[in-house]
């Protein structure tokens, strides 16, 4: 039946008659591949913004589908493992004779503290040859895509004194979004070399002094890409990144990006995202960073390295990564607890974070990253001493 409602003045349904309610029909979904599959990367509901369901609902639905385990891997906790352990217990109670396991884990941020500050040091010191240099390119895949400018600057006991700078001709046309950043157009590159005719340009240029670079890994890669197709064979580069040393140097900065570390030195960038005025600017930036360094008596690359390793700046500031972790036995399970709890208590910042040197030291019992190979996780299913308690 249907009336008028005097409030909102709209045709409401008063009641509803002669409607029947019907049987459920619904079904519960299965897992019907005869070769079970093992849930080795799996998020609770204490992993904030992954997922909704319970830890327990988690291991009775991998144990309905016949599978042999579920690892229980949140983002840098352990808090859903007693709910993982008591959903075992109960599963265990009714079934004694069942074989099903939960294999306990995290997914951690790893941050590589190990990494040096200048990769592959020779023994310099900073009154030898710096070249510090930016490229602009087509994209960010060093395989992919094109270089379409470089910009370097030679700092020789830290003064500037020479630079290099030219456009590069990428043979491909210039996407939209990066003419938009740059303000390089196709017509702009049309008459310049190719990067064939410049590479050999900029490493005579270059010679034998230390690439300095803002996120060098980005700017040496395409290098040394290039160096490959073109078959240039040469010792590898000493490389420095200027955010790493940002990192130790400014800890209190909330980001490292160039124009952020330019403004907190006071050094003008008035044309960012072109390859010459970055590169200056940049420059600027480890002149002023050798300043500092010579202030505290470290005056070789050797001794930066040193001054770096182990740096809790480094740890709170350097990017982390994504890396599960596993238990196999008991042993592993305390050492995962070490690993976390310092995680809390000693290295947060804005997340959880574990250094490389730390998972290192406490490594035994654990399944890590790139270890995590079908036929070890397979022993790890089938030893006795596994996780069985929390």
């Amino acid at each position: 039946m249907t009336i008028l409602d005097m409030y909102d003045k709209e045709i409401t349904l008063s009641s509803v008659t002669g409607i029947k309610k019907i049987a459920d029909f619904t079904t519960s979904r299965k897992d019907t591949a005869f070769e079970k599959r093992v849930e080795l990367h799996c998020h609770t509901k204490m992993s904030d913004m992954d997922a909704i369901a319970s830890a327990a609902d988690m291991v009775k639905r991998a144990y309905s589908w016949g599978h042999k385990a579920i690892a229980i891997t949140d983002h840098g906790v352990v808090q859903a493992f007693p709910e993982a352990l008591h959903a075992l217990d109960a599963i265990k109670k009714n079934d004694p004779e069942t074989d099903f396991k939960v294999i306990y884990g995290v997914e951690a941020y790893i941050v590589d503290d190990l990494k040096d500050i200048a990769l592959r040091e020779k023994g310099q010191d900073y009154d030898d040859t710096y070249i510090v240099f930016d490229l602009e390119t087509t994209g960010f895949s060093a395989i992919k895509n094109k270089i379409i400018e470089i910009g370097a600057v030679k700092v020789v006991k830290g003064e500037s004194v020479d630079t290099f700078s030219t456009l590069v001709n990428p043979k491909v046309p210039i996407p939209f979004q990066i003419t938009k950043l740059t303000s390089i157009t196709d017509q702009m590159v049309a008459d310049a070399k190719t990067i064939a005719e410049i590479l050999p340009e900029f490493l005579e240029f270059v010679k034998d002094g230390v690439l300095v670079a803002h996120n060098a890994g980005f700017d040496v890669g395409f290098i040394e890409q290039n160096m490959r197709y073109q078959e240039i064979e040469q010792a590898p580069f000493t490389v420095i990144d200027t955010i790493s040393l940002a990192r130790i140097l400014l800890p209190t900065l909330g980001s490292y990006k160039l124009n952020t570390v330019a403004k907190a030195l006071k050094i003008s960038l008035e044309n960012h995202h072109r390859a010459v005025d970055d590169a200056t600017a940049t420059a600027e930036i480890f002149i002023d960073f050798r300043k500092q360094l010579l202030e505290r008596n470290i005056t070789t690359l050797k001794e930066l390295n040193k001054y770096g390793a182990g740096s809790e700046d480094i740890i709170k500031k350097e990017r982390s990564y994504h890396c599960i972790i596993l238990v196999k036995n008991e042993t592993g399970r305390l050492n995962l607890y070490k690993l976390v709890s310092n995680s809390h208590l000693k290295h947060y910042y804005r997340r959880p974070r574990i250094p490389k040197s730390e998972l290192s030291k406490f490594r035994e019992g654990l399944i890590v990253g790139s270890a995590c190979e079908a036929g070890e996780l397979y022993q790890a299913l089938l030893n006795d001493a596994s996780n069985e308690r929390v």
